[in-house]
């Protein structure tokens, strides 16, 4: 290894000595314009590395912005598909509940289920679960589905029935409100 590095020494001292008896040939304005287009192509080189790098960073910067906002928002809507999976079966719950029964052995079960319902209710409104309040409001499309309309007197495209109740899971829709529409009578045309 010490033979090699002798070696090299020897080798950079002859490109040396022959640059050197090369360069007192060149007439000395050769050797200054030689050495300005040298410089002008490593400053433009410098300047195009310094640029790719740059970019480079900004990338870097960029997706790493991105991996934060997609952690957080993975954080924030990790329940949602439990959450969404347990809607049906508490919505049946709570209607076999509000169901009417004459047997008071039938009403003493409801009670008891009627408050694990609420329980379950309270449970997923603290991650997050709201219902959409959707009865005598204006239809809404972005969180309700209109399964069927009605015609009424009063304004048109207010909600007059909720077939299903809807649900947000903190600012996402998860799902919609069936509700059924209504639109104005159409005033019949006597024929002349």
């Amino acid at each position: 290894m010490a033979e090699e590095v002798k070696e090299d020494k020897v080798e950079e001292k002859e490109e040396i000595q022959e640059e050197a008896s090369e360069n007192s040939e060149e007439p000395k304005k050769e050797k200054k314009n030689k050495y300005k287009e040298q410089v002008v192509k490593l400053e433009a080189e410098l300047a195009n590395l310094k640029n790719e790098y740059l970019k480079v960073y900004a990338e870097m910067e960029n997706t790493k912005k991105r991996l934060k906002e997609e952690a957080i928002k993975d954080r924030k809507y990790a329940s949602q598909k439990v959450v969404g999976d347990l809607i049906n079966p508490i919505d049946m719950l709570i209607q076999i509940v509000n169901m009417p029964t004459d047997s008071p052995e039938v009403q003493n079960y409801q009670v008891g289920f009627q408050m694990i319902a609420n329980q379950l209710v309270d449970i997923l409104k603290s991650e997050g679960l709201s219902p959409i309040e959707a009865l005598g409001k204006e239809f809404d499309p972005n969180v309700m589905h209109a399964v069927q309309t009605e015609e009424s007197e009063d304004a048109e495209n207010i909600v007059l029935k909720v077939m299903q109740q809807g649900y947000m899971f903190k600012d996402r829709v998860l799902r919609p409100a069936m509700v059924v529409v209504s639109k104005k009578k159409e005033e019949k045309k006597e024929d002349e």
